[in-house]
């Protein structure tokens, strides 16, 4: 037997066994990517950086929470989804709010809003009003709304008497107001879309009047 052949004869059991003994190593488990933690870490950092709107309207879903993981649970309830929005500050902002009134109100609230939601519908088919008094009192709500927004005392209470409204009524409209986070940051960082915003509300209000003048069944009754 050539030279040759006795060493090609001698490694191939060597190289079998070299394989054999590879193959017999067992894959190691890879972990899976943390895309989605890192994902939900830097747009966290870059919509809380310099903007307490989005850190107090975090914490207060955080504090509601309590026990719950909160990086879990706005995940699942679509967080990430704000990655991709041009406004990514605003998108997380509504969110937060969004999820934070929503789990604040339990079923018996709602409960308790559809009954006066079906009495208000059956007052409001009763009332009659004309063209120039609902174009009036739209317009007046709108500023009623921009003074409240503003905290502009003396004109809230000219606008108190105007409307016929009690403490109780006064009370309801500022804890409305109030909720609006998204809005009196937009006012904070550029006032004069206050004038944009009341543009809007008159579109709304002489589109649909019986639900947006303020205190319209005591103005119209």
């Amino acid at each position: 037997m050539k030279l040759s052949n006795i060493f090609i004869c001698a490694m191939v059991p060597i190289f079998i066994a070299s394989c054999a003994h590879k193959s017999a190593k067992p894959n190691k488990t890879l972990e899976p990517p943390q895309i989605e933690t890192d994902q939900l870490s830097v747009l966290m950092q870059k919509t809380e950086t310099n903007n307490s709107y989005v850190v107090n309207a975090k914490n207060k879903l955080q504090k509601l929470l309590q026990s719950k993981n909160f990086n879990e649970y706005i995940s699942n309830e679509g967080i990430l989804n704000c990655v991709n929005d041009q406004n990514q500050s605003a998108c997380v902002l509504n969110f937060y709010l969004n999820e934070y009134y929503k789990l604040k109100y339990d079923v018996q609230i709602k409960k308790v809003i559809e009954d006066n939601q079906i009495e208000h519908k059956i007052e409001l088919s009763k009332i009659n009003a004309t063209q120039a008094n609902i174009k009036n009192y739209c317009d007046l709500s709108a500023d009623f709304t921009a003074a409240v927004y503003t905290n502009n005392n003396d004109k809230i209470s000219t606008f108190k008497a105007l409307f016929k409204m009690n403490k109780e009524d006064l009370s309801i409209l500022h804890t409305k107001i109030l909720k609006d986070d998204y809005s009196h940051f937009l006012i904070d960082e550029n006032p004069s879309i206050l004038q944009e915003m009341k543009t809007e509300f008159m579109e709304k209000c002489l589109h649909d009047p019986k639900n947006n003048i303020i205190n319209y069944l005591n103005i119209f009754r």
